[in-house]
């Protein structure tokens, strides 16, 4: 609980960090093959406008299943960025079958992928599980996304090959990672919808999860860049679904103007990492490009290891190691 209200009081700056204009910092994006899990809202969504505006060759959103196929939402970037060249692949990253299906059609669509950004996320407050019987919050800010990046693995080493390569893949994290139960992931409930846990230590385990996920890439891969962010305190659906359920919440709600960014704002961090020639592989940065801020479990080499096994016997029915 401490660490609940130290997050929620006296969490990192939204507006620090290095200076970074996305408009005037970010290079041109020729020739670059993108991807964005979770990119028809929010956060997301204001980082696939900003690389939009500086023409990749194509770039694709990776998004709940819509009744139009996604229409109505590409109708309104390509209104906002006109002639984008964005597609959208239905993925609902809860469902195995789903990320399957999703990443197979990128992979028959492209030979490599440049930027890669893990953004989508979920705190749900109620206790529930996917469809494999993983807790939701785990199954989808974690499993879900480490799923999709080892099935599309190859089409970023595909990349990397490539003369003046610059590969990236991003993880979209939180402060929130501090916010976890005894030992940082309790393993043995993730089969189960972790009912006994608060939502906050649900979503904390699934953020450490992430950063732990992050640096055992980085070394793997350090052809790689691979980093993990932090948005900062956003003004999205997450905060609003949170006034039903924390007190700590409602009371802090009048100041809320005060401690949270828009989403245009909340996107600099994970474009910063996505394109700056500063980004460092394997750190976890705060905004704009503050690192070094993370817990001691992020860097447990023990509980890497063990998330690790735990996640190739989760998907290996799926996915190879």
């Amino acid at each position: 609980m401490f660490d609940l209200i130290r997050v929620s009081l006296f969490g990192a700056s939204n507006t620090g960090g290095v200076p970074f204009d996305p408009a005037k910092d970010i290079s041109s994006l020729a020739g670059k093959i993108i991807l964005v899990t979770g990119g028809a809202g929010g956060i997301g969504r204001e980082a696939v406008l900003e690389f939009l505006r500086h023409k990749p060759t194509r770039l694709y959103i990776l998004d709940l299943p819509q009744p139009d196929d996604g229409e109505a939402m590409l109708a309104g970037i390509r209104e906002a960025v006109p002639d984008a060249p964005v597609r959208f692949i239905p993925v609902n990253l809860a469902s195995f079958e789903s990320i399957a299906k999703g990443a197979a059609q990128f992979n028959e669509a492209e030979d490599r992928l440049d930027i890669c950004l893990c953004n989508a996320g979920v705190m749900p407050v109620k206790p529930t599980t996917t469809p494999e019987g993983f807790e939701t919050t785990f199954g989808i800010n974690y499993l879900g996304h480490a799923l999709l990046v080892r099935l599309l693995e190859k089409k970023l080493l595909q990349a990397a090959a490539l003369p003046d390569a610059d590969v990236r893949l991003v993880f979209v994290c939180s402060e929130g990672h501090v916010m976890v139960p005894k030992g940082g992931i309790a393993f043995d409930e993730l089969k189960t919808s972790c009912a006994k846990l608060q939502y906050f230590y649900r979503y904390g385990q699934s953020k450490l999860a992430i950063n732990l996920f992050m640096r055992e890439l980085s070394s793997k891969h350090p052809q790689i860049r691979v980093v993990a962010v932090h948005p900062g305190r956003i003004s999205t659906g997450i905060a609003t679904e949170l006034l039903k359920y924390s007190a700590i919440v409602r009371v802090t709600q009048p100041l809320t103007k005060y401690m949270t960014v828009p989403p245009a704002l909340g996107a600099r961090n994970s474009l910063w990492a996505c394109t700056s020639p500063a980004t460092k592989s394997g750190k976890y940065y705060e905004p704009v490009g503050v690192p070094d801020h993370e817990s001691k479990l992020s860097r447990d080499p023990e509980l890497c290891r063990k998330l690790r096994e735990w996640t190739d016997e989760a998907l290996k029915d799926y996915a190879s190691a």
